[in-house]
């Protein structure tokens, strides 16, 4: 789904933040891939830094915090997210949301978020 270049651009991303990485789970994921032949080898080829991937991150992220939805989604969503909250689509709308169980079936909107793979009407 994303070219190689992004691909490189996130790899590089990942080599200098994982030093930041508190999760030992999701350190050592990382670690692997960058021990990788095939990624070592793309990672070489590059010079400089990831601009573009760097700034649509920074742009996408503020006042956002990541977090993984249970199918393995990559989510952007706000602070105020929690755990067994829900992400959906809903017809109409530009973007996912995310929506907290209330009692007797209802649902509340916690707001919007940006999920990969699924924005600008790639998972109709």
């Amino acid at each position: 789904r994303i070219g190689e270049d992004r691909f490189i651009d996130a790899v590089v991303l990942l080599k200098r933040a994982i030093n930041d990485i508190k999760e030992a789970r999701i350190r050592v994921g990382i670690q692997q891939l960058l021990a990788d032949k095939t990624v070592r080898e793309m990672v070489k080829s590059r010079d400089g830094m990831p601009q573009k991937l760097d700034s649509e991150i920074v742009g996408r992220c503020l006042g956002r915090l990541p977090f993984v939805t249970k199918r393995g989604h990559l989510v952007l969503g706000y602070d105020y997210v929690r755990r067994g909250d829900v992400v959906a689509l809903v017809r109409g709308a530009q973007m996912p949301y995310v929506f907290r169980r209330q009692s007797e079936g209802r649902y509340r909107v916690i707001g919007e978020a940006y999920v990969d793979g699924i924005m600008d009407g790639e998972a109709m």
